[in-house]
This record gives C-alpha cells, structure tokens and sequence, in this order.
C-alpha cells in the first residue's frame, strides 16, 4: 500500500475510534498521547454505570464491570497505536490489523467513587503475534482505584 495513503488510513482509524457506537453509548472518549500510550475518558458516569460491591454506598461507586471494560478499551487501544507506529503498519493495508484480548487480569484496589475516571493504557511489548499492555484505572483526584494487565492477540493482514 502507498505509504502517504496509508498514513491517511492510519490517521482515519484513529478519529474513528472516538465514533465507535460502543464508546459513544458508554460516554467515553479516547485520547493518544504517544503511541502505545492511551487513555479512555469517563467524563460523566452514569446511574447506569454504577452499583457494585460497596454496600450501601453503591449509588456512588462506579460497577467494576465499566472500570474492567474501560481498561479492556484502554490497553487495547494502546497496542493498536503501538502497531501502527510500526514500519510494518506502512506495508499493508492497516484497516486489516486485527487484534483481540487473550487475557485481562484486573487488580481492584479500592471502590471508584465519583464522577469522572480515567483508564490509561500502555504497551509493554509488541510481538510478531502477541503485545503484551498495562494500565490503571484512575478517579478525578488521581487515586489509582484499579490495575489491569493483558496479553492480546495480534493478526497482521496477509499481504
């Protein structure tokens, strides 16, 4: 594929992911800070989005089943911005980069209270077939409420 073209692709596929019907159902917004190194916004929960196993306190705590989905998002979405600053990302088609989560090992370390959270992700390596990433998930006044580690599976268009 033509280089110039397809860093036009690469760059379409970035602004997409703001679009997806997902992260727009959901109220999130993604923000890439270098490749590899990502963040999913959560600038408004939801009454949706909360409830989980803080007691009574559960219509202020955001459900840990969001904060696992906003990692999942954010250590994925860190990958594929690692894959595409890749020489080999110039060589193909990037729309056929495909990628999927083998594992996600959350750590909760404490209730996510408040409004607004943020789920940052960055690779730890990229393989010919797997990228390893880590995150946090993090509340409004910057306590580290959960960490997220995964391996994910990576399928390079054939080419």
């Amino acid at each position: 594929m033509d280089t110039n073209r397809n860093r036009e692709v690469i760059a379409t596929i970035k602004r997409g992911w703001n679009e997806d019907t997902f992260m727009r159902a959901q109220g999130l917004t993604f923000q890439e800070h270098a490749p590899g190194e990502v963040t999913i916004l959560l600038a408004q929960a939801t009454p949706s989005q909360r409830g989980g196993g803080a007691g009574g306190d559960a219509a202020k705590v955001l459900n840990g089943g969001v904060i696992s989905y906003m990692c999942d998002g954010a250590l994925g979405y860190s990958i594929i911005s690692g894959l595409l600053a890749l020489p080999e990302a110039q060589k193909v088609d990037a729309r056929e980069l495909r990628t999927f989560t083998i594992t996600l090992t959350m750590t909760y370390l404490d209730v996510a209270r408040g409004d607004r959270f943020e789920a940052r992700g960055r690779v730890l390596r990229l393989g010919r077939g797997t990228a390893f990433a880590e995150g946090q998930f993090i509340n409004a006044d910057g306590k580290v409420c959960a960490t997220a580690q995964g391996i994910w599976r990576v399928l390079w268009p054939r080419g």
